[in-house]
């Protein structure tokens, strides 16, 4: 028995060697007990509103307690404040959690030993989707999103089906295949692979980079990724991104370049994408604060 014991462990020992030596550092968990982004959209034409966009995450003992999402949009003299909130219930021995909105809207997930996610059953008014997570097998790194959209009861339609793909290098997010509808085509989805560049600041506050979190289908699960409940944050802050395939009438790239404050606490994010179609350079550059406490 003690030689199938050693044999097993030297079985699963091997097994995560690559891994390990691809992992980096571990990260301590920080004691946080709200982040809050808040990003200004000024206006750039008659008629067009200003907007303030805030996103609150509250925590308790590491735990996602509380989410709301609100919107300030100005006309002239008129304001008016949108807001959003989850309300957030965990189940027996946090072995799942469920979300739901102001609408009914809820989002049921399973919870491995861990504290990640590894399936979610999505249900709205007219609509049902299923989710599920895959994580490396050492580590516990994001590296699956599977989806499927469930047919409208009484609907002859088949379930749609789209995977999101995430790849590592030592801990550090270095590419994404999701689900892109193609230009030519307004049915049918095909694929695109978006390339990302860590940079030296060690990620101690566990931000995800905010072009993964707005991807699909992942952008389904903001909060649950926020609430570090989809796996282990990158080693590193994301510096740069930008789409596999471009060519000499078509570019991308994206910058994320963070402040921080005497403490390396992250204060605020610039996003700057510079687009080219090989005769003209534009920008678009978002500037968003971060209060973590």
């Amino acid at each position: 028995m003690k030689k199938i014991a050693l044999l097993l462990c030297a079985i699963v020992m091997f097994g995560c060697s690559d891994d390990e030596e691809k992992a980096g550092t571990e990260v301590p968990d920080p004691e946080i007990s709200k982040m809050l982004f808040s990003e200004f959209c000024k206006s750039d034409g008659i008629g067009v509103s200003d907007v303030t966009k805030e996103e609150e995450f509250r925590y308790e003992d590491a735990w996602l307690t509380g989410y709301t999402y609100t919107q300030e949009i100005s006309i002239a003299d008129l304001t008016e404040i949108i807001s959003h909130s989850l309300t957030i219930q965990y189940g027996n021995n946090r072995s799942s959690v469920t979300f739901t909105d102001e609408i009914g809207t809820e989002r049921k997930y399973t919870l491995n030993e861990e504290g990640y996610a590894t399936q979610c059953e999505y249900a709205s008014l007219d609509q049902k989707r299923q989710y599920t997570f895959s994580y490396r097998h050492c580590f516990t790194y994001l590296t699956q999103v599977n989806e499927k959209i469930m047919p409208r009861e009484g609907s002859s339609d088949a379930v749609v089906a789209h995977t999101l793909s995430l790849q590592y290098d030592k801990g550090d997010l270095i590419s994404t295949i999701s689900p892109s509808l193609p230009y030519e085509s307004s049915t049918g989805y095909g694929k695109l692979q978006t390339n990302y560049e860590a940079g030296e600041d060690i990620n101690y506050y566990r931000l995800p980079c905010m072009l993964v979190a707005d991807t699909y289908p992942l952008s389904f699960h903001r909060e649950a990724l926020f609430a570090g409940m989809l796996g282990k944050p990158t080693q590193h802050l994301t510096i740069a991104s930008y789409p596999e395939k471009t060519s000499d009438t078509y570019t991308e790239r994206t910058e994320y370049t963070y402040s921080f404050d005497k403490n390396k606490k992250p204060v605020s994010l610039k996003v700057s994408t510079k687009y080219g179609n090989g005769k003209s350079i534009s920008y678009l550059n978002r500037t968003i604060s971060i209060t973590i406490e």
